[in-house]
């Protein structure tokens, strides 16, 4: 059984188009490479195509880490 990713955030890191690319802080998105967008974005942004990847994964929580510094 997979892990269910969080359904109240809305991240590019936790829809179901977006791959690795820069781990943790940006990924591919296909959905904006087949509609001739941008397709490289930064994991915690969010575009209207937003759809829910239903597996979990890590690339908004490690993104987050990195976002916020440590003291």
């Amino acid at each position: 059984m997979t892990e269910k990713t969080e359904t109240n955030q809305r991240f590019c890191g936790n829809c179901g188009s977006h791959n690795a690319y820069n781990y943790p802080m940006e990924v591919f998105c296909t959905n904006r490479f087949l509609r001739n967008k941008a397709a490289i974005v930064k994991t915690l942004w969010c575009c209207e195509e937003w759809h829910l990847n239903p597996q979990k994964c890590e690339c908004v929580e490690e993104a987050k880490k990195k976002r916020i510094p440590r003291t």
